[in-house]
């Protein structure tokens, strides 16, 4: 009797640990991750006075064992505009918080900006370390350090966008039919993921050399500068017409420019850079583009396309891929009297492809040009260009043009292409009159240089 007495409280510990709940039993396991409800904690509201403004984020715990977050850390500590506040506590950094199977745990993340403080950068940047069985994960939090336009989900008539506050692009903006989009020189036009700038009236671009406007992602860490994919890109639709871009910066997109108005006003691209699209710079269907002065460089797919048909002249450009990350499949630069997987063929095709480079440093593509034909004849003038291509040798031999040649780029492992001083581009071009500087506004010599820019003489 005296030994069960003994060993009873042995006995009964057993039984409470053997009753625990599995939701409350705390894993080890390495895989045990957490869930949020966002990689990202974005603050979009309009700041028009200094003030705290809070958001919530959920940190769920998707496994059936508990967890325990050996430690919540906001990065930037002390020193940063954001702050949290964890089961009633407001606190830099929090240890060994308890998370059943299952269960969840909401964190409010205040931030306090003055959005009229000048020196504040556009975007304000943090973000929230866990570590939780040796693994580290971490959510960002990003607001807006300084007042904007902020464009929610709408559709606008005639308006025009002022160059005093950048622009925020959160979701779909439409221009509506018979409307006219104007956007200043020297606008920033920042946009969120899956925002897109759909024109089914007129878009005007009123950039200049020294004042560009610049579309891009919204995101501002290094890591995103050439990121493609981040936002939706530029569509003008079936009922747009004489829209004219001039002097922007389009970049991080999914495309840059997808025109779709057959037999509406042409659309006139000038002096501007598509940068880092995820499929293409810039691509027509059964539509009349001209292009001129102008860079595309690093897309996934086509950098410059024209399919089932229309009018395309490319004059004066660049349209190049170097060090491209993206696994590209495609051509640089394809026009077509089809397009692909439609019954649209056979359409009327012109292309007039003068005093432009198309190249590229990859091996693979020999031919960075397809110019097909499906029922009807594509019409050609191409002539004084630099071109990459093994398929269209004879067809483009003389004409002034300069085949399967290294451009000899100032620094294109950098992304810079300007000309060096060796280059073979060099007044190799046909004077346009109509067409008096480059990319950067500088005057076109009498002896010009074939691409998007004038070569400098250091």
């Amino acid at each position: 009797m005296k030994y069960l007495l003994a060993i009873l409280p042995l006995l009964l510990l057993l039984s409470m640990l053997s009753c625990t709940p599995d939701d409350e039993v705390i894993t080890t396991d390495s895989k045990a991750m957490l869930e949020f409800s966002g990689d990202t904690v974005l603050f979009d509201t309009v700041f028009v006075s200094q003030g705290s403004i809070t958001r919530r984020l959920k940190v769920y715990n998707p496994n059936k064992k508990a967890v325990r977050i050996n430690e919540i850390l906001l990065s930037g500590a002390a020193t940063s505009p954001y702050n949290l506040i964890i089961n009633g506590v407001q606190s830099p950094v929090v240890k060994g918080i308890e998370l059943r199977g299952k269960d969840s745990l909401y964190i409010l993340v205040k931030v306090n900006i003055n959005p009229s403080d000048e020196n504040l950068p556009f975007l304000v940047s943090d973000s929230i370390m866990f570590t939780t069985n040796g693994n580290r994960q971490n959510v960002k939090l990003v607001a807006y350090g300084q007042n904007a336009y902020f464009h929610r989900k709408t559709a606008i008539g005639t308006t025009v966008w002022p160059n005093d506050k950048p622009h925020v692009l959160l979701d779909t903006v439409l221009v509506q039919e018979g409307a006219t989009l104007t956007i200043q020189k020297g606008t920033q036009v920042f946009a969120n993921n899956k925002a897109v700038l759909l024109v089914s009236g007129r878009l005007l671009v009123e950039g200049t050399p020294e004042e560009r406007v610049v579309f891009s992602g919204y995101r501002r860490e290094p890591e995103y500068v050439q990121a493609p994919g981040q936002w939706e890109g530029i569509r003008l639709l079936a009922n747009s017409g004489n829209s004219v871009i001039r002097y922007a910066d389009i970049k991080n997109t999914v495309w840059g420019l997808r025109i779709g108005n057959p037999g509406k006003g042409g659309t006139l691209v000038e002096g501007c850079e598509i940068r880092y699209a995820f499929l293409d710079g810039i691509i027509g269907f059964t539509s009349d583009i001209r292009v001129v002065n102008t860079l595309i460089q690093n897309c996934g797919q086509y950098g410059f396309g024209g399919l089932g048909g229309g009018n395309y002249e490319v004059l004066y450009s660049t349209i190049v891929n170097y060090n491209n990350n993206l696994p590209r499949e495609t051509p640089a630069f394809v026009i077509t009297d089809f397009i692909p997987e439609t019954e649209i063929t056979g359409k009327p095709t012109r292309l007039r492809l003068v005093n432009s480079i198309v190249y590229s440093n990859n091996s693979g593509f020999r031919n960075e040009l397809l110019l097909k034909g499906e029922k009807a004849e594509i019409q050609l003038e191409v002539e004084n260009n630099m071109l990459q291509t093994e398929e269209y040798k004879t067809l483009f031999e003389g004409k002034g043009n300069i085949l399967n040649t290294d451009p000899k780029f100032k620094a294109p492992a950098k992304h810079v292409f300007t000309l060096d001083t060796l280059s073979p581009a060099s007044s190799e071009a046909k004077v346009l009159p109509q067409v008096l500087q480059d990319l950067k506004g500088k005057p076109r010599s009498n002896t010009p240089d074939i691409g998007a820019y004038e070569r400098t003489i250091d």
